[in-house]
């Protein structure tokens, strides 16, 4: 089971701070990011990723899962990412913004 995201005095998770690191820099690209991580509470399936990415001109989309170096997916996420790409879609594990668009890129974004 997920662990809660644990907030320190006056600063938000290394997790956390990561993931809008990352949604500020896709959304200069001109990426619509849906941030979907939300309290357990809300019935959101196990394991569905932090972000769902995508950009219209580029026809890419990409489910982002983001971790810091030492963090670890639960066997929900790596199952959900599983069943994500054998269904033919785009998903990734991202652990810095060169992560998050180098994932673009391999959707097929022409981010050079």
């Amino acid at each position: 089971m997920s662990r809660p995201v644990v907030m320190r005095k006056g600063r938000a998770a290394p997790e956390k701070r990561l993931q809008h690191q990352i949604r500020r820099e896709l959304e200069k690209l001109g990426c619509e990011v849906c941030d979907l991580t939300q309290p357990r509470a809300t019935m959101l399936p196990l394991g569905l990723p932090d972000l769902y990415v995508r950009h219209e001109g580029w026809r890419v989309r990409v489910w982002m899962e983001v971790k810091t170096e030492r963090g670890r997916l639960s066997p929900w996420q790596e199952a959900w990412l599983a069943r994500e790409r054998a269904a033919g879609g785009h998903a990734a594990v991202v652990r810095s913004v060169d992560d998050a668009i180098n994932a673009l890129r391999a959707a097929g974004a022409p981010i050079e």
